[in-house]
């Protein structure tokens, strides 16, 4: 056990001095810096671009894995049929278009010609049947997107999706690339494992090369890929590989990505720390990019068992919480967070007012008869956390610190993330975790709501299952929303996790590298380095 913190203010300081760690789904804001400085550093390799990560991925298998960081590499290699605009609109990538039916039960999509796989195949109608009833087994956004639906094809290039009921979500969910629905060839499918595909190979601008464990990733420019002639949108329109070389560097030390950043060992940093602001934003040799809002800073409960099993224990520890303390002790900056109740951001039209009341509580007495209600008996609470994503180990210190303060035993479990990502699917190994989740395009898509995505936490109830399938089934936006109403009110009521506060992230760019846009994370197709 670690010794308890006194105080908010010694609170703050131990963290900060503990970690150096930094942060990385949403429009952005950039702070452009120009001029030249004597021994300013050029490029290493005018067609080559050097990304340093914080973690590195435990697979490149898109469909399998939901990790951010899986997403960031992979969305260069694989495609779907369809993604986002930056109006989070589906726009069409290897369809050329769809129709949906009048009743909303069948969408037909007729796919573009002359796209190849990385390994020469041209891209048919069985590789994109097989791509989807993958994803319709393993993901769980597509298990409820294409549940009982019927996949077929008609002549050479028309994917028919046939639904039970009708859908007002299908298009966004088809489009949504984390653990999306990414084409792949049929026989790369057939080949896979339990672990995963064999083989990395998708259609995208860039193709994978080699990955050497705990150091880099790198990809190579596809010489044959087909870009769309409309201009970059979103995730969609026109897609160029502008290098031909991006290595994905892991750098698991905050304090070295910053350093490499500047003396120009990396042209990209991600999750940078917010104390570096300030010093980066003034290097002229440096652009920052703040992400606004980035994800939302979530504590998962353990529901399968232990205390938190019991729905008034979990009511106990949001009533406990001082939310804009934990985001401060994340930060150190009020600039890099904002107090939400909404599971949809602001920005978005489904933002909600529901359950706005039992957010951000401060009140340790009420948690304290919660407790005792619940029957605790001052058994250790264990939180599992990583200091490899700097805004996790800081919430779970923050909190750790809270529920000590209302009489919770805590024992405090810290791994690297790859260990910690297997420990959190491992129900006799915890009771509490902190992760983010990212800019949803609808409710449904929202991981740990539905039991049966089965997502850690392993939330279970049917009243809320039956809500997020009638929201699905819902065509008119309006009804909709009333749906998701009912859905976050159920939430806080019930609180499978508690949403801590929305995020902002921090990355930079050294100067030379051009054509950088953030949306939802960090493509680099029409980045270019001169």
């Amino acid at each position: 056990m670690i010794k308890k913190p006194v105080g908010y203010m010694l609170t703050l300081l131990f963290i900060v001095t503990l970690s150096f760690l930094g942060c990385s789904s949403s429009p952005s804001s950039s702070d452009p810096n120009s001029g030249s400085v004597q021994g300013e550093v050029k490029p290493k390799e005018k067609n080559e671009l050097r990304v340093a990560l914080s973690v590195s991925p435990p697979s490149l298998d898109m469909v399998k894995t939901s990790t951010t960081v899986a997403l960031q590499v992979g969305w260069h290699i694989f495609e779907p049929l369809v993604t986002l605009d930056r109006d989070y609109k589906p726009t069409p990538m290897l369809a050329k278009s769809y129709q949906v039916s009048e009743d909303g039960k069948e969408i037909t999509l007729t796919l573009r010609e002359g796209i190849t796989f990385h390994n020469g195949k041209a891209m048919g109608v069985e590789d994109v049947i097989a791509s989807l009833n993958r994803w319709k087994e393993l993901s769980p956004n597509g298990k409820t997107a294409l549940a009982n639906a019927k996949i077929s094809s008609k002549d050479s290039d028309k994917i028919i999706i046939t639904l039970e009921k009708p859908s007002g979500t299908l298009l966004t969910s088809l489009a949504f690339p984390q653990q999306g629905a990414m084409i792949m060839p049929k026989e790369i499918i057939e080949a896979a494992t339990e672990e995963g595909v064999k083989e990395y190979i998708g259609t995208g601008p860039y193709k994978f090369v080699e990955w050497k464990q705990d150091q880099y990733i790198h990809l190579e420019k596809y010489a044959d890929y087909q870009a769309l002639s409309d201009p970059a949108n979103g995730l969609g329109g026109k897609k160029e590989a502008k290098v031909d070389r991006i290595y994905f560097h892991t750098v698991p030390d905050a304090a070295t990505r910053v350093a490499g950043l500047q003396s120009g060992e990396y042209d990209f940093a991600d999750e940078l720390p917010f104390d570096n602001y300030e010093q980066l934003k003034t290097d002229p040799n440096l652009v920052t990019v703040v992400s606004k809002p980035q994800k939302y800073v979530g504590m998962i409960f353990n529901k399968k068992q232990g205390l938190f099993a019991n729905v008034t224990a979990r009511q106990a520890v949001n009533a406990a919480l001082d939310h804009e303390m934990i985001m401060m002790g994340i930060t150190g900056n009020p600039d890099f967070f904002r107090l939400d109740h909404s599971l949809m951001f602001v920005e978005q039209p489904w933002h909600s007012e529901a359950g706005k009341e039992k957010y951000n509580q401060k009140n340790p007495e009420l948690a304290k008869k919660l407790l005792a209600e619940a029957g605790y008996k001052g058994e250790p609470v264990t939180i599992i956390t990583t200091k490899d994503y700097d805004y996790i180990y800081k919430s779970s210190i923050m909190v750790k610190d809270q529920l000590e303060k209302i009489g919770v035993k805590v024992n405090f479990e810290i791994y690297d993330w790859p260990t910690m990502v297997s420990k959190r699917s491992d129900e006799n190994k915890w009771n509490i975790f902190f992760t983010g989740f990212p800019t949803y395009t609808n409710p449904v898509q929202t991981l740990y709501l539905d039991s049966r995505n089965k997502w850690p936490g392993w939330y279970n109830n049917a009243e809320m299952d039956a809500l997020l399938d009638e929201l699905r089934h819902t065509v008119s936006f309006d009804e909709q929303k009333a749906k998701f109403e009912k859905i976050q009110a159920l939430f806080w009521e019930d609180l499978p996790i508690v949403k801590i506060g929305d995020l902002h992230g921090l990355a930079a760019h050294r100067n030379y590298v051009k054509g950088y846009q953030y949306f939802m994370d960090a493509p680099f197709w029409n980045v270019s380095v001169q």
